[in-house]
């Protein structure tokens, strides 16, 4: 009897104290540690307003109330209100989203999978020796025509003139399929007045990297009769490095008397809102020297940032 009054007794005093802990609050969690990309006290910045401008300067404070800099001018107090970012030089924060290589639908010279949108177009000058213009007619549909305008000035009457078609699309994001023709026509010769390629392409990746082939026969037209000689292929790729700069690499296999002919390239692509510029060289297959490759690219009606 009494060991049954102990055990109740001491169930009584127990039974409060496991409803108190039960009901006491937690503990408070401990503040988030700053995150290591988030910029500190003492850090080169850029704080991006609201209306568009960019202040550069050395963090020194940051709260609810705003952010405190100081740059060559002296201190400067923003209120948060003002403030759209505050990021490190060179982040996507600072800087903005990546401009569309413009000159994404090729590499060199060799088409790529990806389209130009609808309204979207191009104005090139390769090699300081064809002009040449692009536009999408569609999202899926493209058409480029060109010249040699040096040609003018010696043989204005058959100064030759390019055509090209190209038709695609993405089935999926890292697949992405395109087909046409490129012809070069001459006026007024007679003996080869038309010659050019027909192609088909896939690309695989992303805008900023990706390796595509291409391949298609090669024709000629002659007296009323078109020739198709062996096909021949392209292996290229390009891969972005930073916002402004690609590396570009295209190869050609062309065959040429029972043989192929290898010509392979290396180049910079610089990349600017409209304007892209590649430059670089081709290494045709038996040449000891190098051959200069020289492009330059103006965009309009792009269809936005990359990224």
């Amino acid at each position: 009897m009494h060991r049954t009054l102990a055990a109740l007794a001491c169930l009584a005093l127990a039974t409060p104290v496991t409803r108190a802990q039960e009901a006491a609050p937690p503990p408070p969690a401990a503040a988030p540690a700053p995150s290591p990309a988030a910029p500190r006290p003492g850090q080169e910045v850029v704080v991006v307003l609201k209306d568009g401008q960019k202040l550069k300067g050395t963090l020194v404070s940051q709260d609810q109330g705003g952010v405190t800099i100081e740059s060559s001018g002296g201190r400067m107090q923003l209120p948060a209100g003002s403030i759209q970012a505050v990021a490190v030089p060179g982040s996507v924060a600072a800087e903005g989203p990546w401009p569309r290589d413009p000159n994404r639908t090729r590499y060199l010279y060799s088409p790529s999978g990806f389209m130009l949108k609808q309204g979207e177009g191009y104005l090139s000058q390769t090699e300081l020796l064809v002009t040449s213009v692009g536009f999408g007619l569609t999202d899926w549909l493209t058409l480029q025509a060109g010249t040699i305008l040096p040609w003018a000035i010696y043989q204005p009457s058959t100064m030759p003139f390019i055509v090209a078609v190209k038709a695609g699309g993405s089935p999926s994001r890292y697949v992405h399929l395109a087909g046409g023709f490129q012809t070069l026509v001459i006026p007024g010769v007679s003996e080869m007045p038309a010659v050019g390629f027909l192609f088909g392409t896939i690309t695989l990746g992303t805008e900023d990297l990706h390796l595509g082939v291409s391949g298609g026969p090669p024709f000629a037209f002659n007296k009323g009769t078109s020739k198709l000689g062996s096909a021949f292929f392209s292996v290229s790729g390009n891969w972005r490095v930073s916002r402004s700069i690609a590396l570009v690499s295209e190869n050609w296999f062309v065959p040429v008397d029972n043989s192929t002919s290898v010509i392979g390239s290396a180049a910079v692509r610089f990349i600017g809102e409209q304007l892209g510029v590649d430059l670089g060289f081709l290494f045709p297959q038996g040449s000891p020297i190098p051959v200069p490759w020289l492009d330059f690219t103006w965009h309009w009606n792009g269809p936005g940032p990359a990224r």
